[in-house]
């Protein structure tokens, strides 16, 4: 049998391991073998024990609680993490744990040192026995590493990766089409500009791996405007108002999402400014594991392409 550098001399044979495949599981595993869960977007934060998680079969989900670990059969198979044999040692191949009792220092297995310890190596068998060849003992001056703990703020943007944030609609006032079609707004009127309040919302993902789950929250902020008129972005703290008949041709919006176009379009190619929306969001995330922290702002965007005239051009017949 080829032994590893720190596998000492002598042999201690192992009960066999028992492959265990209880456990939470989840219906959605990524590349990485993580448990990824969208949740709601219904404008509240979701509570984490209560997100769905599904059952997958057996053969598709390997083992959600510790699903990093694997073991080259005649395919590579996830495995448990950790069972009654020890912790997985991923280099080794065979979950490792110090000898209960410990063999006499004159054992062949210390190689001559007195430091450290000597540790139980004992295979993966899927749950058969093959008696005798169940594991080995080696001597190590440290414990052999196990499983990367499972960092939460990289749990979370894999949560984050899970949800489809949404772009602005681009609801626009004055508004309308000029006689060849094309739409307008107009030089030095308040024009108003706002997104469909129902994509303004927070959204919630969840996602789970080595028995720890992270939380995202997705939280809109402001929606701006770049008027393509080569001026500033302006914004606005709501998805804005739509503006009604009532409210007046000329009048500022109450939701303070508004933009003045001091110039008509007339020298911009096409005579028409390309105008962007844009949703500002927030990104903050929790954990089982009392980790909370942010990641970086998202922004997404939407153009809208129209004519910035004179009020005496526009066709209001």
């Amino acid at each position: 049998m080829q032994q590893s550098p720190l596998v000492g001399v002598g042999i201690w044979c192992a009960p066999p391991a028992a492959a265990g495949t209880d456990g939470v599981s989840c219906q959605q595993y990524n590349s990485h073998g993580i448990c990824v869960v969208e949740a709601s977007s219904d404008g509240a934060p979701a509570d984490p024990s209560t997100l769905p998680v599904a059952a997958a079969p057996a053969s598709d989900r390997g083992d959600a609680v510790e699903p990093n670990c694997t073991v080259a059969l005649a395919t590579t198979t996830v495995i448990p993490c950790q069972t009654a044999d020890g912790w997985w040692v991923q280099t080794m191949q065979c979950y490792a744990q110090e000898a209960v009792e410990q063999p006499p220092k004159d054992a062949a297995v210390w190689g001559g040192r007195t430091d450290g310890a000597v540790y139980l190596c004992s295979y993966y068998t899927d749950g058969r026995s093959f008696p005798g060849t169940n594991g080995f003992t080696f001597w190590s001056a440290t414990p052999p590493a196990g499983p990367a703990a499972v960092d939460p703020a990289v749990l979370a943007e894999e949560a984050l990766r899970t949800l489809t944030v949404p772009a602005p609609t681009t609801g626009r006032y004055p508004a309308g089409a000029l006689q060849n079609g094309q739409p307008f707004t107009v030089v030095n009127a308040y024009t108003w500009f706002w997104t469909d309040p129902a994509g303004f919302q927070p959204l919630t993902a969840r996602a789970d791996a080595g028995g720890v789950w992270s939380q995202v929250v997705v939280t809109p902020t402001a929606l701006s405007f770049t008027p393509g008129d080569g001026a500033e972005a302006v914004s606005c703290s709501g998805p804005g108002m739509v503006w009604q008949p009532t409210d007046g041709v000329w009048s500022r919006s109450p939701a303070g999402c508004h933009y003045r176009y001091p110039h008509s379009s007339i020298h911009h190619p096409d005579r028409q400014v390309t105008a962007t929306y844009g949703i500002e969001w927030s990104v903050a995330w929790t954990s089982s594991t009392g980790g909370s922290g942010t990641l970086p702002q998202l922004t997404t965007t939407t153009n809208a392409t129209f004519a910035v005239v004179e009020a005496q051009a526009v066709v209001t017949g």
